[in-house]
């Protein structure tokens, strides 16, 4: 069966995508379809695009914050977002990729934004990976939208967050969905930034469970208490989806079995 990979989006708790997929590389799950959202779609696109999952992990590990991190008032957001364009390109030229299309890609792989015009999502299934990776991690607020040609594109998240009815529709048959969503807390938010993610989070949390029916599998680390810029807790986030990943694998076989049996 065709499996597809949904990568949700959550900030710094999205790299919990590298511990999961080095788990799945490890017990040779095979993945024929990517969809993903924010930080998702960051890490999905890197995979899907033939770069071994180790060197992302050696790549988020050893890059400096001040790298990705340009002031951008008065553009839309607290960073102008243009250095972690400038750095993928960079990643990209190192692997002699260049400026990568989507219909390159090793993998089959569609990405999510919402264009703050038309107030609709955007999926991105073809064209520059950058483009795509850069529009899908513009958090709103942080991050300034990106425009292209008529839209002014931010992060998918608002409006699906873990696109798992996407892989349906690419025709994905057994679908591994990894959430990486905030857990909610009954306390009163003490900064700016901790509304900021609170209002998001509730925002999103009914879509987000809805687009969990369509999975097969859900892995969920144990990083919901995390906030999603705590770039001291990345290797925290990494070890714990390599957890999950191992926990949930444990269902694998008779799941996909038993789907495989149905269809038959």
């Amino acid at each position: 069966m065709k499996v597809g990979l949904v990568l949700g989006g959550g900030g710094v708790r999205g790299l919990a995508h590298i511990g999961v997929i080095k788990v799945l590389k490890k017990h040779q799950i095979p993945i024929d379809l990517i969809t993903g959202t924010s930080m998702g779609g960051a890490i999905g696109g890197l995979v899907a695009a033939g770069i071994d999952i180790e060197e992302i992990e050696d790549f988020v590990l050893k890059t400096p914050s001040y790298r990705i991190v340009d002031i951008g008032l008065g553009k839309g957001g607290l960073f102008g977002g243009n250095k972690i364009y400038m750095m993928l390109l960079e990643f990209f030229e190192q692997k002699g990729l260049g400026d990568l299309e989507i219909e390159q890609l090793h993998i089959p792989f569609r990405t999510v934004a919402v264009d703050l015009k038309k107030g609709k999502s955007v999926v991105f299934n073809q064209g520059s990976l950058r483009l795509a990776i850069r529009s899908t991690t513009s958090v709103p607020g942080f991050f300034a939208p990106v425009k292209h040609e008529d839209k002014v594109l931010v992060d998918g998240g608002i409006l699906n967050n873990l696109p798992t009815d996407i892989a349906r529709e690419e025709g994905a048959e057994f679908v591994i969905a990894v959430d990486v969503e905030r857990a909610h807390e009954e306390r009163a938010p003490r900064t700016m930034i901790d509304v900021l993610n609170r209002s998001l989070s509730i925002m999103m949390v009914e879509i987000r469970r809805h687009k969990l029916h369509f999975a097969d599998l859900v892995i969920k680390p144990e990083i919901g208490h995390l906030q999603a810029f705590d770039i001291t807790k990345i290797k925290q986030c990494i070890m714990a989806g390599e957890s999950a990943a191992e926990k949930a694998l444990e269902n694998f076989g008779a799941l996909y079995d038993n789907l495989k049996n149905m269809e038959m």
